[in-house]
């Protein structure tokens, strides 16, 4: 068994308060170590972002049209077209695919899985499949419906 760890210090905080002076030293006299130098010059040159002047105002003025910014994007209708049609073709490639090596990968679930085993598992793919099937045809639904101006 190898029991070799690298030595430890008595006290923790010596190691802290030694790398703490190593970074004060760097940013003094960038002579010292060249990790703490980079890391110095780093923390000066950190940029300072800050939001757009009109940031809380465009927000505010979005969430009150009630609009999100992807429907008010020029390419937001061609996107979630071919989202839908890539999501078709993933359809497809799964029928095909089930079509040609479906029984074969019945059976070797069935030979891993034990003589019921598999189809205990097909009955808690078909349930989770049903406890998710209402709340997909309602965010559907909510996709695709037409909000009517009052």
């Amino acid at each position: 068994m190898n029991d070799t760890r690298p030595p430890r210090p008595a006290d923790p905080r010596s190691v802290e308060e030694r790398d703490w002076l190593a970074q004060e030293r760097a940013l003094a006299h960038p002579a010292g170590d060249r990790r703490d130098a980079l890391l110095a010059r780093a923390l000066r040159t950190m940029p300072v972002s800050q939001p757009p002047a009109d940031f809380a105002a465009a927000v505010a003025a979005l969430a009150a049209s009630g609009a999100t910014v992807a429907s008010r994007e020029p390419d937001a209708k061609l996107e979630r077209m071919l989202f839908n049609g890539l999501l078709a073709v993933f359809a497809l490639a799964i029928v095909v695919v089930a079509a040609m090596y479906g029984g074969q990968w019945w059976a070797m679930a069935s030979e891993g899985l034990g003589r019921g085993g598999a189809q205990w598992a097909l009955a808690a793919g078909a349930c989770l499949l049903l406890s998710w099937l209402p709340g997909g045809a309602r965010r559907l639904y909510e996709a695709t419906r037409v909000v009517q101006a009052a």
